[in-house]
């Protein structure tokens, strides 16, 4: 058992913006049966006190490591906690003494890795992991209820080396049986696309949704070819060397968004089958790529969904030459589409700025779409391409949007 002195904790910024969700981790954290939280004194203070209780979330980026954590027994200036991750690659289970300071508990594992778990006022809690002042990974854990999670795979008519490709899609769903509203929302790029691991993190957004499932909705997160446990290559516009990333040239880059409008057809195909989904109330979006694509496919597929709701997206950075070759031109594709759509951009993107995409939607407009464009100020530091994640910033914008076209 460990024991911890109070140390100062390097939070970084994008703590705050990480929401409860289940982790990724083909491993779940199995708690030993001896960790059991005791009743707190009724006398300790209740910033003190609410800490007791067992908790459970995810850490690492593509939330690959599943964590559970009990607060057995908490005073005044300290606590007996149980730690536990899980990954692929092995389990953490420890059992320490740690530190009450401030709004903070603080403890240190057996090999020196230090830990900090902070509360918010809802409740959540966020947690790093630390040595020596270098965040090594952070986390979210909560004592709430998460909404239904599923995988399940989607079949396509794609034949890749005589192998038959389905897509793995994630399904959050709210109580009961449904049939629910539905968000079909896609996923974006990975940056410049030269980091090949990133390929196989399946990504779904939990701020998004608790939004949708808190309101009725199911949420399905579909990954294209190539990412996360879909089969397939990805292959959505890269150069000739695909170590080198992305291409600008819109003949390498346009036929990659044809292939990523392919798969929404078999995304689409497939939740419009299943009895839990109302295919007469079904909103299409997505994020970066997801973006862009959902606004192209509900412009070539006007009938498909009622609604499109697109976050930061664009295809190609605007640092490349030819971006109004991609970019512009492919969201004017977009106009085709009778009703209003939603786009949501944030200042301070490292991809998209403002005035490129201010551009990209006077040529939708001018070309027959319709829809509001709104841009939002992150919080200083943040990239306004995390919008996503940012719910305080659009929820009110997207609950007036959801009513204007009568999802209710």
């Amino acid at each position: 058992m460990s024991t911890t002195t109070s140390i100062q904790t390097p939070w970084p910024d994008y703590i705050s913006s990480l929401e409860p969700d289940v982790s990724e981790s083909p491993v779940s954290a199995v708690l030993p049966q001896d960790a059991v939280a005791q009743h707190p004194d009724p006398h300790l203070a209740q910033d003190k006190a609410r800490w007791s209780g067992h908790w459970f979330g995810w850490a690492f980026s593509g939330r690959l490591c599943d964590v559970k954590l009990v607060v057995e027994k908490v005073s005044l200036d300290a606590a007996t906690i149980v730690y536990l991750g899980a990954t692929a690659s092995g389990t953490i289970c420890e059992r320490i003494q740690a530190h009450s300071n401030a709004n903070e508990l603080q403890g240190t594992l057996t090999s020196g890795t230090q830990l900090s778990f902070r509360m918010r006022s809802d409740g959540v809690v966020e947690f790093i992991s630390h040595a020596e002042g270098v965040v090594r990974y952070g986390g979210v854990l909560s004592q709430g209820v998460l909404p239904k999670r599923d995988t399940d795979r989607i079949p396509t008519r794609f034949v890749e080396n005589s192998k038959h490709i389905s897509l793995e899609v994630v399904i959050y769903k709210p109580a009961g049986s449904g049939p629910f509203p539905t968000l079909m929302f896609n996923h974006g790029s990975t940056g410049n696309g030269n980091r090949p691991a990133e390929f196989k993190t399946t990504w779904t957004n939990p701020a998004l949704t608790k939004f949708f499932t808190d309101k009725g909705w199911l949420v399905a997160f579909p990954q294209r070819r190539g990412r996360g446990k879909s089969d397939g290559t990805y292959d959505e516009g890269f150069e000739v060397n695909r170590a080198t990333g992305y291409s600008c040239n819109p003949n390498l880059s346009l036929p990659g968004l044809e292939r990523a409008l392919a798969d929404m057809d078999a995304a689409t195909d497939y939740l419009s089958t299943r009895p839990d989904v109302d295919n007469k109330r079904m909103l299409i979006g997505g994020v970066s790529r997801g973006g862009i694509a959902s606004v192209v496919y509900a412009g070539t597929r006007p009938t498909r969904f009622t609604g499109v709701i697109n976050f930061v997206g664009g295809w190609v950075g605007d640092d490349c030459g030819t971006v109004e070759a991609i970019n512009t031109v492919s969201f004017k594709r977009g106009a085709a589409f009778a009703k209003p759509m939603l786009w949501l951009y944030g200042e301070n993107d490292p991809f998209y700025k403002i005035a490129h995409s201010r551009k990209n939607f006077n040529a939708f407009i001018a070309a027959g779409g319709k829809g509001v464009f709104k841009v939002f100020s992150p919080i200083a530091g943040q990239s306004g391409h995390g919008l996503t994640a940012m719910q305080a910033l659009w929820q009110a914008d997207l609950m007036t949007y959801i009513d204007q076209i009568d999802l209710k």
